[in-house]
């Protein structure tokens, strides 16, 4: 037989909400200890037919459900928004942050503390940012005050001393009551910041010639094919890009047929970064050097593009929490240089795999007649080798090295076979104005 139910009565419902609202334990205060010891006031006062102690009973009850209540809305329609200026800075660029925060309702909020998360390469001038248990964390305060309905914006600058990325947030926002009894504290974990590309410095040379990167020595084939200009079809062979079958082709023959491009004369350039400063890797790390590295991946980039080249990067340092190592195949499109610049922006000094093993993995993936230009702070005898055999194998003009630091000492095959240069370290990397190559030959 069913058993019916007998439903919850609405007021029973009710009275047990009102008990939960009273006792939550998130409040600052202790409510009910507030209001048990007003009434022992009250009860005293009335006993001994003392009347101020009644009034002030009255008086400490009130303010403990005034408490309770403004802890319930404090930060109801509160929000907390940070602007910049801009986005994408450079070393040295000025950035304005504007700090917005809104009180949409009838209640004030009298004082509003935010602390909000950033990392340690943001320097605000004449003030102090905090400690945190997180490494590379500062904490940054700032206080509101805000009317009911009220807008207030805070200022603040700062300017970009370093490549890299200058987050900001998660904020915790904490309320505090007028009579500064009781805190609400509320967590926007909204999270952005800038990016700041390296240093671009004008180059006084041209290490690889802009449109004909073999000297006088004209190639019997052009560098890479045109994707635009179509010559004809062939059958599919594994390991064609999908993106290169012709279905029409392939649906009239019955057969998977590859499209087959007319070559462009466009010049290739392929840009690999070793970011390891010492030879052996526990030695450490150099930071000098590896930012002048980076200043001059930087610049050879934007002097290729800017010669109508199509230009790769590639550097065996991990970007934090996106990828192991950067691989910007070759190209001239539209925003090249920004994705190049994005890239070096964003490594981290790290001791992963050296950058002969990453040149053997993508080198086979290059267009054919492209130009390796290898920037190294450390020039091994494996090293060496590798450049001789490439060099031997596809002619000297397609092999550059630049070296960073100390200069190396080159076997005599390397030196006539392979162009050379190097750059000292005279000037730092972030003092250069101009750079100019010294040839070792």
């Amino acid at each position: 037989m069913a058993t019916r139910t007998e439903p919850v009565p609405p007021s029973q419902s009710t009275w047990q909400r009102l008990i939960a609202w009273w006792n939550t334990t998130d409040v600052g205060i202790e409510i009910a200890r507030w209001v048990t010891l007003a009434g022992v006031v009250i009860v005293i006062g009335v006993i001994f037919r003392q009347q101020a102690l009644v009034l002030i009973g009255i008086g400490v009850a009130l303010v403990a459900f005034s408490l309770r209540i403004w802890w319930d809305f404090s930060l109801v329609a509160v929000t907390y928004t940070r602007q910049f200026s801009t986005k994408r800075a450079f070393h040295g660029d000025q950035v304005t942050v504007t700090l917005e925060t809104i009180n949409a309702k009838p209640l004030p909020v009298t004082r509003l503390e935010v602390a909000e998360l950033v990392t340690e390469n943001v320097v605000i001038p004449n003030r102090t940012l905090a400690r945190t248990d997180i490494g590379n964390r500062r904490l940054f305060r700032s206080l509101f005050s805000l009317g009911f309905y009220e807008r207030v914006d805070y200022h603040y600058s700062f300017q970009t001393h370093h490549r890299g990325w200058y987050r900001f947030g998660p904020a915790t926002l904490t309320a505090t009551d007028p009579f500064g009894l009781v805190r609400r504290k509320r967590q926007v974990d909204e999270v952005n910041g800038i990016l700041t590309y390296p240093r671009l410095v004008p180059m006084t040379q041209v290490i690889v010639p802009a449109r004909q990167p073999y000297g006088d020595f004209k190639p019997p084939q052009q560098l890479v094919e045109d994707p635009l200009r179509i010559a004809g079809v062939r059958e599919y062979v594994p390991g064609d890009s999908p993106r290169r079958i012709h279905w029409r082709a392939t649906a009239r023959t019955g057969q998977l047929q590859t499209r087959v491009s007319e070559p462009s004369a466009t010049p290739v350039a392929a840009i690999f970064l070793d970011t390891i400063t010492f030879s052996h890797l526990w030695e450490g790390q150099q930071s000098e050097l590896l930012e002048l590295a980076v200043v001059m991946a930087s610049s050879l980039s934007a002097q290729l593009l800017e010669g109508r080249h199509q230009v790769g990067l590639y550097a065996n340092a991990p970007i934090p929490e996106l990828s192991r190592s950067v691989r910007v195949p070759p190209g001239r499109r539209p925003g090249q240089l920004t994705h190049i610049l994005g890239q070096l922006a964003m490594i981290a000094p790290a001791f992963g795999d050296r950058i002969e093993q990453m040149m053997a993995k993508e080198i086979p993936k290059l267009p054919w007649g492209a130009t390796l230009v290898v920037i190294t702070c450390r020039v091994t005898p494996t090293m060496q080798r590798m450049l001789l055999r490439l060099a031997r194998a596809t002619g000297d003009q397609r092999v550059v090295l630049v070296t960073i630091g100390d200069k190396p000492e080159l076997a005599p095959d390397l030196r006539r076979r392979v162009p050379v240069y190097h750059l000292g370290t005279k000037e730092r990397w972030d003092e250069i104005e101009r750079i100019t190559l010294e040839a070792i030959g």
